[in-house]
C-alpha cells in the first residue's frame, strides 16, 4: 500500500516536471520574434523606459496569412468586455480566475470610431484589474499600458503588481507589419519594468511574464492566427449547447436557427449581437416598439391607480449621459429632481 502510494506520488511527480518542461519549450523555445525583432524598440516602449531604468522586452511573432487591417480590428476587441483574450479562456477563467468568454467573430459594435479610444480600460476583470490603452493607429498598431506610477484613470480601476514589488509598469502592445505577399507579420510584444530590482521580483516576473504569459501569448498568437484565415474551429461547449438545446441530438425536425446549414450558423460560432437591427425578427409580427406614449396606464381600475406619478414622464426626455452626473451621483448618492426635464435634461458635463 505505501509502495503504491510512492508510485502515486513519483507519477504525479513526473507529470509535473513533464507539464513544466512542457511549457518552457512552448513558451521559451517556440514562437518567439527573431534575434533582430526582439531587439527592436517598439512605439510604446517609451512609456515604461519613462519610469524605469531595468526595462526589458519579451516578444512573440507569427505570420498570417490575411492583410494587417483584418489582424488589427481583432485586437481592437481585447478584452473581458469584448470578444475576450483571444487565448486559453478555459486556462484564464480556471487558473487566472479571470473572466474570458472569447468571441471569435467580428462584432459591429465593438468596430466603431469610438468603440476603442486612448484612455478606454483594457479589462482583465470587472474588479478593476486592468491596462489602459494609449495608442490606437488604424491597421497599424496597438498599445495598453499599466504602471503603479501613473494609475489608470477610470474609477474602479487599479494598477496591478504582483507580490514582492512596489512598483511595476508594463505595456502590452500588438504590432502589424504588412507583408508583400498580402500576409501580415504580427509583432505581440511586452515591454515591462519594476521596482526593486532584486532577485524575487525578477523571479516573479519571470514566472508570470516569460512563463504563463508565455504559453498564454503563444496561444493568443496561433488562435488570432486561425481566426483571420477562417480555420478556427467551433469550441465543444458551444457544440454541445446547440446539439442539447438547439435540437441536433434529438433530432425533433425544429430549425436550430434561422441560419440553419449555411455558414451563417454552421461556421458562426459566436453571434453577430447587432446584425439584427437591421431588421429585426419581431418585424415579421410587428414593428419594435421605441415610443409609447401610453405607458405606464392610468385610469381607474389600472393595478397602480392610487400611487401613479402620472406627471413624470411629461416634457421627459432621455438625458444625455454625462460623466460628470455619474461621478456627483456617486459622491453625493443622489439623483436630480426631475432628471430628464427642464433645466436637467441638458448634461452638466462631460
Amino acid at each position: 500500500m505505501v509502495r503504491g502510494l510512492g508510485h502515486g506520488k513519483a507519477l504525479i511527480g513526473l507529470g509535473a516536471l513533464g507539464a513544466l518542461g512542457g511549457m518552457v519549450w512552448f513558451s521559451q523555445f517556440s514562437g518567439k520574434a527573431t534575434p533582430e525583432e526582439q531587439a527592436w524598440r517598439y512605439p510604446g516602449d517609451d512609456l515604461v523606459d519613462a519610469n524605469y531604468a531595468n526595462a526589458y522586452s519579451s516578444t512573440y511573432a507569427i505570420n498570417i496569412d490575411a492583410p494587417a487591417y483584418a489582424v488589427w480590428r481583432l485586437f481592437r476587441q481585447l478584452g473581458a468586455d469584448k470578444s475576450g483574450s483571444f487565448s486559453s479562456e478555459f486556462l484564464e477563467r480556471t487558473f487566472a480566475r479571470l473572466p474570458f468568454h472569447n468571441s471569435y467573430e467580428i462584432q459591429e459594435e465593438f468596430q466603431q470610431p469610438d468603440s476603442l479610444m486612448p484612455g478606454d480600460i483594457g479589462a482583465f476583470d470587472y474588479h478593476g484589474m486592468s491596462m489602459e490603452w494609449t495608442d490606437v493607429v488604424p491597421g497599424k498598431y496597438l498599445v495598453q499600458w499599466v504602471d503603479t506610477k501613473n494609475p489608470p484613470a477610470a474609477p474602479g480601476s487599479y494598477a496591478f503588481r504582483y507580490p514582492s514589488m512596489k512598483h511595476y509598469g508594463v505595456t502590452w502592445s500588438f504590432h502589424m507589419i504588412p507583408l508583400k505577399n498580402g500576409g501580415t507579420r504580427l509583432i505581440n510584444h511586452w515591454r515591462i519594468g519594476f521596482e526593486p530590482d532584486t532577485g524575487l521580483p525578477r523571479a516573479v516576473n519571470w514566472i508570470n511574464i516569460e512563463l504563463i504569459g508565455g504559453v498564454m501569448t503563444r496561444l493568443q498568437n496561433i488562435y488570432i492566427k486561425r481566426v483571420a484565415e477562417f480555420h478556427k474551429r467551433e469550441q465543444l461547449s458551444g457544440k454541445f449547447m446547440r446539439g442539447v438545446l438547439g435540437g441536433r441530438f434529438f433530432n425533433n425536425g425544429t430549425p436550430a436557427g434561422r441560419w440553419d446549414g449555411t455558414p451563417l450558423f454552421e461556421e458562426t460560432y459566436t453571434q453577430w449581437m447587432r446584425y439584427g437591427r437591421q431588421k429585426p425578427a419581431a418585424s415579421e409580427i410587428r414593428p419594435p416598439v421605441t415610443e409609447d406614449p401610453t405607458w405606464p396606464p392610468t385610469g381607474p381600475g389600472t393595478p397602480w391607480a392610487d400611487v401613479v406619478d402620472d406627471t413624470y414622464f411629461d416634457g421627459w426626455t432621455e438625458p444625455t449621459f454625462s460623466w460628470a452626473e455619474q461621478i456627483r451621483q456617486k459622491k453625493e448618492r443622489s439623483y436630480l429632481p426631475n432628471w430628464g426635464k427642464e433645466p436637467h435634461h441638458s448634461p452638466i458635463g462631460h
